[in-house]
């Protein structure tokens, strides 16, 4: 029974992953069976579910549980990823909206990345710089408990191997 507990739990805090599973169902069936006309309808409803619809419920399902900043950047990811799988649902043929905003997609990329590399930067520093602990980690960079344990305990590791190698393999 505890199992089962804990599967509601988990579904109750992240409702977000079933539901988005169902989503993403319902778009690729509706991008299947849709005649695809020259009114660009049904390619505004599929850009407004994944690009608007999809990253607003995930800002609602974490809005609470997640740091503000890890939030938004991944809200914002969810966005520029719905275009991105808009692009693949909708027919070449049909995407005049998705055409429209393909720059979108590469300035969308290029700020992703460019956070992501500051996150990344600020968590090796948190990391390598002193004895950070997995909560201060899971913390700065938003990151699972278990991702940021796995986190400190690598950079344990390769601390541990930068002393050995500097100091000759620990012979004296």
């Amino acid at each position: 029974m505890a199992r089962a507990d804990r599967l509601i739990d988990w579904t109750r805090r992240n409702w977000f992953l079933p539901l988005l599973a169902i989503l993403l169902t319902i778009e690729w069936a509706f991008a299947r069976t849709t005649a695809w006309g020259r009114d660009g309808f049904a390619e505004a409803v599929i850009l407004f579910d994944l690009c608007l619809f999809v990253p607003a419920l995930h800002y609602l399902c974490y809005r609470r549980s997640l740091a503000r900043k890890a939030l938004l950047v991944r809200t914002a990811a969810l966005a520029f990823l719905g275009l991105y799988i808009a692009s693949h649902l909708i027919p070449p043929e049909a995407q005049r909206l998705v055409a429209a905003l393909g720059w979108a997609r590469l300035a969308g990329l290029a700020v992703l990345a460019a956070l992501e590399l500051w996150v990344l930067v600020a968590v090796v520093k948190l990391v390598f710089g002193r004895g950070a602990t997995a909560a201060e980690v899971s913390a700065s960079s938003g990151a699972p408990p278990w991702i940021a344990r796995l986190m400190v305990a690598e950079a344990r590791f390769w601390k541990w191997l930068w002393r050995l190698v500097r100091n000759g393999g620990g012979k004296d």
